[in-house]
């Protein structure tokens, strides 16, 4: 509980706080402009606070580089794979869904409840060129795999100058 005065009333009045978690961004000094933040969290492929607020929780992730593929995985822990939504449009990769509350737990009395629940999103900036075909996706033991062919290198063409 916390003390606090109240400037009209002239008065103390107690005040219930509640302590919350935020996530850090190391763009948060940027957030001046939609397309700067959009910019910077394509560029840095992780949340901004705005996506943070959108989201109820954020799974963790993983990407690598696999065999010229590329290899993100996300833990996804009590997530109903029916839940989990997979799109690529504009180079982002997107990872959508929901874990849901069992119905048992709701009047329930607990002591501690660290487990986040509702719905999250993630986005990964990805090259140009990636073939939204190729994309593969699966779920197994609470991870999700998402793989994303790396696209092929082009070679300029060689076009033959004639005389006239």
């Amino acid at each position: 509980m916390v003390l606090t005065r109240s400037y009209k009333h002239e008065d103390l009045r107690e005040e219930s706080t509640m302590n919350t978690m935020l996530r850090w961004s190391p763009t948060r000094q940027f957030h001046f402009h939609p397309d700067v933040n959009d910019l910077s969290e394509r560029f840095f492929g992780g949340a901004t606070d705005e996506t943070a607020q959108r989201a109820s929780w954020l799974p963790a992730a993983e990407g690598r580089m696999e065999d010229g593929t590329y290899v993100i995985q996300l833990a996804l822990p009590g997530v109903d794979p029916q839940d989990v939504k997979v799109s690529l449009m504009d180079n982002v990769l997107t990872v959508k869904g929901e874990r849901k509350a069992d119905h048992d737990t709701v009047g329930k009395d607990y002591f501690v409840r660290e487990v986040a629940y509702g719905a999250f999103e993630r986005n990964f900036a990805l090259p140009e060129g990636v073939n939204a075909a190729q994309v593969e996706a699966k779920y197994a033991r609470g991870m999700l795999e998402v793989r994303v062919p790396a696209p092929q290198a082009t070679t300029p063409r060689t076009i033959e100058v004639k005389a006239a």
